[in-house]
């Protein structure tokens, strides 16, 4: 019963997982307060310069651009940092969880490779028995490796569900 509890833990956590991370890390890489003020001095910027005229004071309006341009480039640049850094952590924290997860299963399809996951009454899976048995090859038995196959199977049909 444990092999089937942790397969197909194993399983439904590559759906969850991804989701999970890409949650938590928009979390962490939120804006600073920094970017917060930033922002609030550039719309105090671009309030003043609604007010003055372009025509009056243009040398006035002219430093207040330049200075809302620098506010502006500051503001994206550490935006694309938290971006691409954002990013770099999502990946490596989803591909490696991904390789453990692989590994996992590969370890328990390797050592139970001969032991069933779910025992069957007699008849009960009789045209396709020995395919979802295989290869342990124990009658009206689901094998490890054809139940991650079935886990999957639905894990990739939630996916699909789970989009449209």
């Amino acid at each position: 019963m444990n092999l089937l509890v942790i397969s197909t833990v194993s399983c439904f956590l590559e759906y969850i997982v991804p989701i999970l991370i890409k949650y938590v890390t928009s979390r962490l890489y939120t804006v600073t307060k920094y970017d917060m003020e930033l922002r609030k001095d550039l719309m105090n910027l671009k309030q003043e310069m609604v007010g003055i005229s372009i025509v009056d004071e243009f040398s006035r309006f002219a430093k207040l651009q330049r200075k809302c341009n620098k506010i502006e480039g500051i503001l994206k640049e550490t935006a694309n940092k938290r971006l691409t850094s954002q990013m770099k952590v999502q990946l490596f924290v989803r591909y490696g969880f991904h390789l453990l997860n692989g590994l996992l299963l590969l370890v328990l399809s390797y050592i139970y490779r001969s032991t069933p996951v779910i025992v069957f009454p007699k008849g009960m899976l009789w045209p396709i028995h020995n395919l979802l048995s295989w290869p342990c090859y124990q009658e009206d038995s689901i094998s490890l490796i054809m139940w991650i196959i079935i886990a999957r199977l639905v894990v990739s049909a939630c996916k699909k569900i789970d989009i449209t």
